[in-house]
């Protein structure tokens, strides 16, 4: 009997999720915590939310993309510094080694009169987007203590956030992409196993994205190549390569670790809109109805 096309590739897609199932694969499952992966460039403009850089509790303040906490969780439950962090890994920008951002020239003074426009908020567009409440993407999860918890159900990678109930679904499954129509804030990711790395390709984003307070927002043309590489029992090493042809002349570098939690950890309730007075302190509250 002959098969449609579309017959055909259903039953490919399926072998591919039966294969995925019967494959032994490396378990990353776990709760962990992520540290370095937002971490400054060497040039940085001025930081509009909080110019006066005193904040201790932004990230893009601290400059060592450790997040907020004095110290992070380290094996057996121990804590680590943030000096001997840096140390044993590789954090933040790491390509190019200066740190000097491949920005095509009119792209970066777009970006740096954008900012100028965030503090006081010109219009919705230039509110932070974790005010907003919007997902974070790739990068805007929280750095430090926040816990991800890393999932293996057959065919896929899924790493829970605690940040903003955010859900992020890696297939493993052998599909393509979806069609160039359909954007999202995490894009879509499909990966494979090499080794111990799990590396995963991510497209499709909606271009309402950030990398941190100081680039704050990335196209809807943004391709990265994430790298999840179990180091030890406790530690996954991360690198992703950011593409964006839109910003920048050629892709670049982060690179950051999952340190897994002592037990009894857990993700707590995260609550971002409920009874959120963001925009009513920056805009007033709106017109009632019928006025």
């Amino acid at each position: 009997m002959l098969l449609s096309s579309s017959a055909r590739v259903a039953a490919v897609l399926f072998a591919a999720v039966v294969a995925a199932r019967g494959q032994t694969q490396p378990d990353l499952q776990g709760m962990y915590t992520r540290n370095g992966v937002v971490g400054l460039e060497a040039k940085p403009p001025e930081n509009p939310i909080d110019p006066s850089g005193k904040n201790p509790l932004s990230v893009s303040n601290r400059g060592d993309g450790l997040g907020p906490y004095p110290g992070i969780f380290g094996q057996g439950g121990t804590v680590l510094r943030s000096g001997q962090a840096r140390q044993q890994r590789r954090t933040g920008i790491v390509d190019p080694a200066d740190r000097n951002l491949p920005w095509k020239p009119e792209e970066d003074a777009k970006r740096r009169d954008f900012l100028l426009h965030m503090n006081p908020a010109a219009d919705l567009r230039h509110v932070e987007l974790n005010a907003r409440c919007a997902l974070p993407g790739l990068f805007q999860g929280e750095d430090g203590n926040n816990p991800y918890q890393f999932l293996q159900p057959p065919g896929a990678v899924v790493i829970l956030y605690d940040y903003n109930h955010t859900s992020r679904v890696i297939h493993l499954d052998g599909r393509p992409h979806v069609g160039p129509d359909i954007r999202l804030f995490m894009g879509d990711s499909i990966g494979h196993w090499d080794g111990n790395t799990l590396i995963v390709d991510t497209t499709n984003f909606n271009g309402r994205i950030a990398y941190s307070r100081e680039i704050p927002y990335l196209s809807d043309q943004l391709h990265t190549v994430e790298r999840f590489t179990i180091a030890d029992a406790n530690t996954i090493d991360y690198e992703v390569t950011i593409d964006d042809p839109a910003l920048f002349t050629k892709p670049w570098k982060v690179a950051g670790y999952f340190t897994r939690v002592p037990k009894g950890v857990e993700s707590l309730e995260f609550a971002c809109a409920e009874g959120s007075q963001t925009l009513v302190n920056i805009f007033g509250k709106p017109p009632e109805r019928g006025r």
